[in-house]
């Protein structure tokens, strides 16, 4: 509606994907999925392709994890599963009964991981014992990871597993507007009395928004809105 009446896009081809979507097994071609939240890889959670083996820094951007996702699914190993060991499914506890209630992520063994999965229980403790030796810092991590939380993996521990998928989160483009929050007409002047805020206003965080910060864009921008208007 506003570029209809001449105000300025700007930044429309960025658009941000997250890289974890829960896929809900029930209706796994949904076109909208839940968002699992970055606690779960922030509190350790390992993503696993369809191996059982790690490809990336779980704790990479969100452009950075969903590109590695992509080459697996090229590669033909999806899918991708988030593995919560029992000590980060215990710091966790709600985010995992909250996804389990909703049907999302299932409790299992092990060995019950390892089945789903279709490899080895060898294969996937090996997958484990390698992550395990990283943390401990008996060897480097082939994807750069730095930080680990909620160790050791075991594959005689149960887990919470959830199949993820990219999905598309957060545009940075939009309308383009002022330092005042006023809509911007394709001359670059103002709209008299017209403001933009929040995820409509474009520009304002770049190519590729930083984690936490859409709520904060809302906050901002909302009341330099109201400044202005007032």
């Amino acid at each position: 509606m506003l570029m209809k009446i001449g105000a300025n896009g700007i930044d429309m081809d960025k658009v941000q994907v997250h890289p974890t979507g829960l896929v809900d097994p029930k209706d796994p071609h949904a076109k909208t999925k839940f968002l699992a939240a970055e606690a779960l890889r922030g509190e350790g959670g390992l993503l696993l392709n369809g191996k059982g083996e790690r490809f990336s820094d779980e704790l990479g951007h969100r452009d950075y994890v969903s590109g590695k996702m992509w080459e697996e699914k090229a590669a033909g190993r999806w899918p991708i599963r988030l593995v919560l060991n029992s000590k980060a499914s215990n710091v966790l506890d709600f985010h995992t009964r909250h996804y389990s209630g909703r049907g999302l992520m299932k409790k299992m063994t092990g060995k019950e991981l390892a089945k789903e999965i279709g490899c080895s229980e060898d294969k996937l403790q090996s997958t484990f014992s390698n992550y395990n030796d990283i943390a401990d810092g008996k060897d480097k991590d082939p994807f750069g990871k730095k930080y680990f939380h909620n160790l050791p993996f075991n594959v005689d521990d149960v887990f919470h597993v959830a199949v993820m998928e990219p999905v598309l989160h957060f545009t940075m483009g939009g309308i383009e507007i002022n330092d005042k929050a006023e809509c911007l007409n394709q001359d670059g002047k103002p709209f008299e009395g017209l403001f933009v805020c929040g995820e409509l206003a474009g520009g304002v965080h770049g190519a590729n928004r930083l984690g936490g910060s859409s709520l904060l864009g809302c906050v901002v921008y909302g009341r330099v809105a109201g400044d202005s208007s007032s």
